[in-house]
């Protein structure tokens, strides 16, 4: 059923995505040295995202 299909796959991407979260905010209470060792770059915040977003849909 497709319906149930397409819950399936925004339930697996919500828990990726709440995975991802979770790991970014454990990664960025470490301390700066332990960063730089393991070669950590805070991903963009979310205002970042829909900034890119809106002028990629621009150009098109």
């Amino acid at each position: 059923m497709p319906l149930f299909d397409d819950l399936g796959r925004l339930g697996t991407r919500y828990k990726q995505a709440r995975s991802e979260r979770r790991t970014a905010r454990i990664m960025n209470a470490l301390p700066p040295e332990i960063q730089r060792d393991l070669d950590w770059n805070p991903p963009p915040s979310t205002m970042a995202k829909v900034y890119r977003w809106a002028v990629v849909s621009v150009r098109r």
